[in-house]
């Protein structure tokens, strides 16, 4: 069976409860992520075998199931894959400020990292397939908030 590919953005209106998923990162990847966040970088893993490399980088492949070990640094720009667009709250008030929350596959990477969207002007003309741009704090000491948002890059 052939799926159909969209290349348009579409809209969805759903309210979803994630209270009931479970999250898991494995913490080897998690110290090499902020290793590398120390030096305003994105540092992953490489698969020997498939050439595959994910960020953060897990101590095994999970398509050959081996262990991994090379590091690798992945660019600090890429391309959106999907966003969200939050204009309200949790319980459906109105946002003063409205955010955009973005999955971004960075250059050189096969996995995708998430945050948030700054740089534009109309949300309406947000698009999957835009590039962007890692912003990282001014002193980073090597935590998730120190790459503080995606920036579009203008073109």
């Amino acid at each position: 069976m052939k799926v159909k590919e969209y290349k348009e953005t579409k809209d969805m209106t759903y309210y979803w409860d994630l209270t009931a998923m479970k999250w898991r990162i494995e913490t080897e990847g998690l110290k090499l992520l902020m290793e590398g966040f120390k030096e305003k970088k994105v540092l992953g893993r490489k698969c020997h075998k498939c050439g595959t490399v994910y960020v953060p980088g897990p101590t095994y492949c999970r398509k050959c199931m081996i262990d991994i070990y090379k590091i690798v640094e992945v660019s600090n720009e890429g391309t959106i894959g999907a966003f969200t667009v939050n204009l309200a709250d949790i319980r459906g008030n109105p946002l003063d400020e409205i955010s955009i929350v973005v999955c971004v596959k960075l250059d050189g990477s096969d996995s995708w990292l998430m945050g948030r969207l700054t740089g534009w002007d109309d949300w309406r003309k947000v698009k999957a397939g835009m590039r962007v741009k890692a912003e990282w704090s001014d002193k980073p000491k090597g935590t998730l908030s120190d790459l503080l948002n995606f920036v579009l890059i203008e073109k």
